[in-house]
């Protein structure tokens, strides 16, 4: 519960071993609904599908495509609204040789929000500033 950044803990299977406060917060569930619930539950449509033949493929042959790197996707909250997210997962071996995964979640939402922002204004100094104006009969 140290971060403030919302965090999970999984099995090789999907499920929820451990999660923070900060993702209770962010996604409007209490503790107990997450632990012992695949991970699926916090992902988009498409995203929770898939899922788990994602973590089976990497699990079977090692091919990492998500684990050590940053990734943009969506998550959906308890109340089913969706939102823009940064995900990083790293991999811990157990002593068992089974594997665990953490999951660390950034929102996006006031980034991509800003973003937004930003390229409204410079379309308005661009017309304001790049705008031709038509000539009058004298030319």
């Amino acid at each position: 519960n140290a971060s403030f950044d919302p965090m999970f803990g999984i099995d090789q299977r999907g499920k929820i071993i451990v999660v923070n406060k900060a993702a209770c917060q962010a996604l409007g569930y209490a503790q107990e609904e997450f632990v012992d619930n695949n991970i699926s539950m916090i992902c988009n449509e498409s995203d929770a599908r898939a899922h788990d033949q994602y973590l089976h493929r990497y699990v079977s042959t090692g091919e990492k495509r998500v684990i050590g790197r940053k990734r943009s996707l969506v998550a959906r909250r308890k109340d089913g609204t969706e939102f823009p997210i940064e995900l990083g997962v790293s991999e811990v071996c157990l002593s068992n040789g089974e594997k665990m995964f953490c999951g660390y979640m950034r929102d996006r939402t006031q980034e991509q929000l800003d973003k937004k922002m930003l390229r409204r204004k410079e379309a308005v100094i661009q017309g304001k500033f790049f705008q031709v104006e038509p000539m009058d009969a004298r030319g």
